[in-house]
């Protein structure tokens, strides 16, 4: 029977066959095999004495006495020849093994088949195998390195994650990273919780046969790297398919590996020492995050390997299976313009949790936090965090900027020697930001409360703009901008995407600009960098929609095409109906805040008083205008 063996399971024979010759032995034995996979580092039953308490130089020791009663062992072994095949090896060599040895292969192999669904066989399986095939040597050779704990009667109850642990090759450790080793099989809770779909999807697409490689893509901070996490605990504690019992993810430095690459030649080795470890060991799925920067990683010049050409013929086969993360911008910008790595990756969304999942989803991560902190905090605390964080924060990403911001706040009150979180352990975070408001003149403070509430205003009573969902509106000056909207985008809703629907779109971007002028008689610099969104929008309609009528409706007006020649008269034409647009915009703007004045003024009021508010104050604001 011919034998698959990943890249431990070779180092494993390879270094008993080695020891063997090395004492004048004309075989290697099965007892010589079980030392190496019992007494080597990296190896289930070494990880186990260590996390046991031996110390590495206890193992040795016992190692040694191991390996002298196997020289004056028995000598009456039979003798097989043997060959092992690596990689593109075309007539291995031959050599001589213990026939006792090939019933643990057996069983190793139907261990990893039956329970670890692959075909390869790996150190794990054999050193189960042999626990099941030779129980009392197994007790004699345990009990040589931990006299106290008794004999094991099963390969798991060693400790149920000695079977995950995997280590790294040497060479490999400095830009591979280990993921599964972060958990062990005892985790009760995923400190990462929800993101559900999204790991059906990533299971799915890694289940494949063929193209059986994920790119995750999403914002900065939404939890992508998370969702790969989630997974290493699903593999290392059970829940996940048979397919997936045996794997392990192995996450890549990008930078790491071609940090201090400069001469030619040197980065290329490092490429296929890596290439050949994904080879010798098919269980490994390599996670890359910022997968983008494989493209040109490792190239001194044009016209070198990068990392990504070197992958690519790994990927084609489809024997490793590899999972990317990176931005949509970074995605569009670099990784989907290499067609031959895009192809080969099946793209998964992960979009920013809304407000309301996420202290469901960071519930754990809470926990954790606790603990560090040696503080607790309330529920109605959490969803203040989420709301502060928001509006301070408007540009970064959940779940990421409501744990970040959770994290100050516990140290706020962990420095004042509180056990428990209050709210102005939440408002120590923005004293200067307060300080800022406070300080500003009355008429500055309605002037950015009129530009805030009319962007309000017609987002929330605009008949069109169905998916955006206002969170809370703020004056108070955050780092990068004075005033805001948080607001999110329902995915269950569709917009119609109508000329009325950009009309609306366009009329919510200059409402800030038109209430500031309707009704406070002045403009802010936001109110500039509205209108240049609203200009880009506008411009948008006439040349790539095609949602003017007397322009051309059988074609769109392309940037930077050598056959798209724009004469003087279309330009003309472009401006004039962008123009109309904008006016049509304006226009339904200032009718809309005209016909809401009583909601608009209610809401300035408000916001100079108290400097933010959220929907569900706004709410209450409107209902008792409703009611009068």
């Amino acid at each position: 029977m011919s034998y698959k063996f990943d890249g431990t399971a070779l180092f494993a024979i390879d270094s008993a066959r080695t020891m063997s010759e090395t004492v004048g032995l004309p075989l290697l034995p099965k007892e010589m095999l079980f030392m190496v996979l019992s007494g080597m580092p990296s190896t289930p039953i070494y990880n186990y004495v260590i996390s046991k308490g031996v110390k590495e130089e206890e193992v040795e020791e016992k190692r040694h006495k191991l390996f002298r009663e196997i020289i004056t062992g028995k000598k009456d072994y039979t003798m097989i020849p043997f060959r092992i095949s690596k990689g593109d090896e075309e007539s291995p060599e031959m050599f001589l093994i213990d026939r006792e040895i090939i019933p643990i292969f057996d069983k190793a192999l139907e261990v990893a088949k039956n329970q670890y669904m692959t075909e390869y066989v790996g150190i794990s399986h054999m050193t189960a195998a042999f626990a099941e095939l030779y129980p009392e040597e197994f007790e004699y050779i345990m009990k040589t390195y931990v006299p106290t704990l008794g004999m094991p009667k099963t390969l798991n109850q060693l400790g149920g994650d000695i079977v995950n642990v995997f280590e790294l090759p040497r060479a490999l450790s400095s830009f591979l990273k280990v993921i599964n080793n972060d958990y062990s099989e005892d985790s009760k809770e995923c400190h990462i919780c929800g993101r559900d779909e999204e790991t059906k999807a990533l299971i799915r697409v890694l289940m494949k046969k063929t193209k059986r490689n994920a790119i995750l893509v999403g914002d900065a901070g939404v939890g992508k790297t998370a969702l790969v996490e989630k997974f290493a605990w699903m593999i290392v504690t059970g829940n996940c398919p048979k397919q997936f019992k045996d794997s392990v993810i192995i996450s890549l430095d990008v930078n790491a590996i071609v940090a201090g690459t400069h001469y030619r030649g040197s980065a290329e080795e490092r490429f296929r020492q890596l290439i050949q470890f994904l080879e010798e060991n098919p269980r490994c799925i390599l996670f890359v995050d910022e997968i983008h920067l494989l493209l040109g990683a490792g190239a001194c010049r044009d016209g070198d390997l990068d990392l990504a050409n070197a992958l690519k013929p790994l990927l084609a086969r489809g024997d490793t299976r590899v999972i990317g993360a990176t931005t949509e911008k970074e995605y569009k910008n670099y990784f989907s313009r290499d067609s031959a790595l895009k192809r080969r990756f099946e793209k998964i969304k992960v979009r920013e949790p809304r407000a309301h999942e996420v202290y469901d989803m960071i519930k754990n991560q809470i926990n954790l936090l606790e603990k560090a902190h040696s503080t607790t905090i309330s529920k109605q605390l959490v969803d203040d965090v989420i709301f502060k964080a928001a509006c301070f924060n408007f540009e970064t990403k959940n779940p990421d900027r409501t744990l970040d911001l959770l994290d100050k706040t516990m140290v706020c009150a962990e420095l004042e020697g509180r056990k428990i979180v209050v709210e102005q352990d939440i408002l120590e975070n923005f004293n200067v930001n307060q300080k800022k408001f406070e300080n500003m003149r009355v008429e500055y403070k309605r002037a950015l409360a009129y530009h805030e509430a009319g962007h309000y205003i017609l987002y929330r009573f605009s008949t069109e703009l169905i998916e955006y969902v206002i969170l809370a509106v703020s004056i108070i000056p955050a780092e990068d901008y004075l005033g805001v909207n948080v607001f999110e985008i329902d995915p269950n809703m569709t917009p119609s995407h109508n000329r009325n629907y950009f009309i609306q779109r366009i009329g919510a971007i200059l409402a800030g600009r038109v209430a500031e002028k309707m009704y406070s008689k002045t403009l802010t610099a936001g109110a500039s960098a509205d209108l240049k969104k609203a200009t880009r929008l506008a411009k948008d309609m006439v040349t790539r929609y095609g949602l003017v009528e007397d322009m051309s409706q059988d074609r769109v007006f392309l940037k930077d095409e050598q056959d798209d020649i724009l004469g003087e008269q279309i330009i003309t034409d472009i401006n004039k109906y962008m123009d109309e647009i904008l006016k049509e915009a304006r226009k339904y703007t200032e009718r809309l805040l005209a016909e809401k004045r009583e909601y608009l003024d209610a809401l300035v009021e408000a916001l100079v008083e108290k400097g933010m508010l959220s929907n569900r104050e706004i709410d209450e604001l409107f209902e008792k205008i409703d009611l009068s």
